[in-house]
């Protein structure tokens, strides 16, 4: 059986707060292979890990990501919320996101939510260049001009089109047939369950897949008998648990 990949989304979700060093280190420790986390940017552009436009849901702020300073930003609690336990976690920022996973070999999964200009794509291509990272980033989002605009400003990270509707499908496998090796569709796990169809003529066309979020077991093994085998998860230590008991039996 092919390597199966489990992908921590936004960190390890269920067991510490979304999009902070505490969940990245935790997908880790748990064996996650790559870690998933989602970038807005602060108002000078520094891109951060946070997954809403607003500060709200995760942190003790209030307003747009994009109205405050970095250094607000970072005064900000991003834990709490969570568990008391994580009190006084900060909001990362790309650069030190990237430099917490760089010595274990594990694969990034950039999910661009928001930005201001342009230029903001082209620093975060440019940040994960100069840690080294590019060839164990893949830039994701679901507005497939984002990924575009990153494509063109690296010719080595590979690129996702994120599909949240059947009606997305053709137009993200026509942009990653685009980029022979680099490009992927990253599909919710709902529509394969509904059409694994998908995933063959993704395959046929020389495309790789992945999915989200797949958090049951059940689900799991319908995904992978429809031949996927990149799966995102908030359930990282479950899902690890669940590819080496198929693993074993394959």
């Amino acid at each position: 059986m092919a390597h199966l990949e489990i992908i921590a989304h936004r960190g390890f979700s269920a067991r510490a707060p979304e999009n902070t060093l505490s969940a990245i280190r935790a997908a880790l420790d748990a064996g996650a292979d790559a870690v998933e986390w989602d970038l807005h940017v602060a108002s000078c552009g520094t891109p951060v890990l946070i997954h809403d436009a607003t500060l709200e849901r995760t942190t003790d702020g209030v307003g747009a990501v994009a109205k405050h300073r970095l250094d607000e930003l970072r005064r900000l609690d991003a834990g709490t919320w969570f568990d008391p336990r994580f009190r006084g976690e900060a909001i990362p920022t790309l650069e030190e996101a990237l430099e917490e996973v760089r010595p274990f070999g594990t694969t990034v999964y950039a999910e661009v939510k928001g930005y201001r200009v342009p230029e903001d794509l082209d620093r975060m291509a440019r940040l994960v260049r100069d840690v080294g990272m590019a060839e164990r980033t893949v830039f994701i989002s679901l507005d497939f001009d984002i990924v575009d605009r990153l494509s063109s400003q690296d010719a080595v990270a590979r690129m996702g089109y994120v599909v949240a509707e059947p009606r997305q499908f053709e137009e993200a496998l026509r942009r990653a047939r685009m980029l022979p090796g680099r490009g992927l569709v990253d599909l919710s796990h709902d529509l394969v369950l509904r059409d694994p169809g998908l995933v063959r003529r993704a395959r046929a066309q020389g495309t790789d897949v992945a999915v989200w979020t797949v958090d049951v077991i059940d689900e799991a093994d319908r995904l992978l008998e429809a031949g996927v085998r990149r799966f995102t998860t908030n359930r990282v230590a479950t899902m690890v648990a669940w590819r080496a008991r198929r693993s074993g039996a394959g």
